[in-house]
């Protein structure tokens, strides 16, 4: 590691940017450096304590067999308070942070990342679910047998949470500020919407169901700590991750919902039908739930329907036109498609 390094580490260390690794790697020298000294970061003047820690760090890096970063342990981490580290790492890195810090319009405030002890863990061990109201008023509701681990305030550049099990997300809208999930090795990103996440415990498959809004979902490496592969969701769109594999698998809500959109707000969607072509219809349910349906036979969509469709489920819905028109359906994915012969067949 360079010098050079070393100070955009100690930025991402204030910015609350570093890996665990990282994180562990400045508080593991930073410790053994008071241990030496005796004097915190605060007491010790800024290029002196600068130069003990690097010189510190060359050293031993010469001297010492590397240790794996899950090994590395502060000396006195039990005692650290963060504002003392906070202020011994804004004190080394000094001399890389000037001239960035007057170009910033950020505070101090907005450099540091919740320690430890800022973050809240629930449990849920009732029989039904708990509402959990998070700081920027993005609501969870956390069922039975689940955990979440959240800060007692976001950052200034991004909200992240931490999910064992199954929890639905109503999360306010905040452009600037995305909304992250992780479960495992698999990250939910939200800018603001409403979504289901669950996770079977047996195999450590995670599903995620969107409601309403746009979400990304990813898989985060750990030991990369990137974005390796992921897909898009829209309402009513959903995804699997299949832990063993590695991969995701996408289809539909179990229960797909009317959208409250602009375009369905302006006019009141009527499932009546008389004598419709089968085109209308399917026209109909995809302005509805924002899913695609195709027929497999073109000839189907000159197919005239009857029916009085309102007020049930969509798949109930499909299930009485295919009756109607001796057809069947199937979920492909993200698409519905109905198969059978056209009506002058």
């Amino acid at each position: 590691m360079s010098r050079k390094s070393f100070g955009q580490l100690l930025q991402k260390y204030l910015r609350g940017e570093c890996t665990p690794e990282e994180k562990t790697f400045v508080e593991h020298w930073y410790g053994l450096l008071e241990a030496e000294t005796g004097e915190s970061g605060q007491n010790i003047d800024m290029d002196e304590l600068e130069a003990r820690l690097w010189n510190h760090i060359q050293s031993n890096m010469e001297t010492e067999e590397p240790t794996s970063p899950q090994r590395i342990r502060p000396l006195r981490s039990l005692i650290y308070r963060w504002a003392g580290i906070a202020a011994a790492v804004l004190l080394l890195g000094g001399w890389f942070f000037t001239q960035q810090l007057m170009e910033d319009t950020w505070s101090l405030n907005s450099l540091v990342t919740p320690t430890a002890s800022d973050w809240i863990e629930r449990t849920n061990t009732d029989a039904k679910s708990q509402l959990i109201r998070l700081e920027d008023g993005s609501e969870v509701r956390l069922e039975p047998h689940s955990s979440i681990k959240y800060p007692q305030r976001f950052s200034s550049d991004k909200r992240v949470v931490y999910l064992s099990g199954d929890a639905f997300f109503s999360v306010q809208k905040m452009p600037s500020r995305p909304f992250y999930v992780h479960v495992g090795e698999v990250v939910t990103k939200v800018l603001g919407t409403s979504f289901f996440i669950r996770t079977e415990a047996a195999t450590q498959e995670v599903r995620v169901e969107v409601v309403t809004g746009r979400v990304a979902v990813y898989q985060q490496s750990k030991e990369k700590q990137t974005a390796t592969n992921g897909v898009i969701l829209n309402p009513n769109q959903a995804v699997t991750y299949f832990d063993e594999e590695k991969h995701f698998v996408t289809g539909l809500v179990e229960k797909p919902v009317i959208l409250q959109t602009p375009e369905v707000d302006k006019q009141e969607l009527t499932f009546r039908f008389d004598d419709a072509p089968l085109s209308e219809v399917l026209e109909r349910l995809e302005q509805a739930y924002g899913i695609a349906i195709e027929v497999e036979n073109e000839q189907q969509n000159n197919c005239p329907l009857t029916a009085d469709l309102t007020g049930q489920p969509l798949y109930t819905q499909l299930e009485i036109i295919c009756a109607a028109l001796k057809s069947k359906y199937e979920v492909q994915g993200m698409t519905i498609l109905i198969s059978g012969k056209g009506c002058n067949e």
